[in-house]
């Protein structure tokens, strides 16, 4: 029975130095536990203010995206009304372009008749030239055939015959002023 005892007895001494190694194990344990808990919650904090951030900026890119959406849309709208007015603008071009032709070929048609007029003109005056030429060549010899006639009237009324009173009935018929003036 000593034996048992003693047995019991060291039994008992490898169980409390157990019983202690268990505690100071259980005390390290739960010293790390609450030291795990500690980084654990302050991680747990970490990645909810992480999570916080970024749900911040997920709503801060979603407005932005909202109004890069509005954007869109408008820049759409204006695409389409700027595509709208460049047709007006490509129609109006080409109407132009066309008018501008149709001034160009009218141009041309008048430079045309200018230029006929205009050789019309010079021919008109060469034309007025020569009867003017011939008009004083006319007067001329009109001169000439008068001056011949009162030569001869002036020869018959010379010879003081009767001729020479029909010479003066010429002359009175030739210059009826001069007649009218001796009246």
């Amino acid at each position: 029975m000593l034996e048992q005892l003693q047995r019991l007895q060291t039994q008992i001494g490898v169980l409390r130095t157990r019983l202690e190694k268990s505690e100071s194990d259980n005390a390290a344990l739960l010293k790390d536990k609450t030291h795990n808990a500690e980084q654990t919650h302050t991680q747990i904090n970490h990645k909810n203010n992480l999570i916080t951030q970024k749900q911040d900026e997920i709503d801060n890119l979603t407005e932005q995206l909202n109004s890069l959406k509005g954007t869109h849309s408008q820049l759409n709208t204006d695409a389409t009304a700027l595509a709208e007015r460049y047709s007006r603008l490509e129609k109006s071009c080409t109407d132009l372009k066309n008018r501008f032709q149709e001034i160009l070929a009218e141009r041309n048609e008048l430079r045309l008749l200018k230029e006929k007029l205009q050789a019309e003109q010079q021919r008109t005056q060469q034309d007025i030239k020569n009867l003017q030429s011939e008009r004083e060549n006319l007067i001329q010899k009109n001169e000439h055939a008068k001056g011949k006639v009162e030569a001869i009237i002036q020869r018959l009324s010379i010879l003081g015959t009767e001729q020479d009173q029909h010479a003066q009935e010429i002359q009175q018929l030739a210059h009826p002023s001069d007649s009218s003036e001796e009246v």
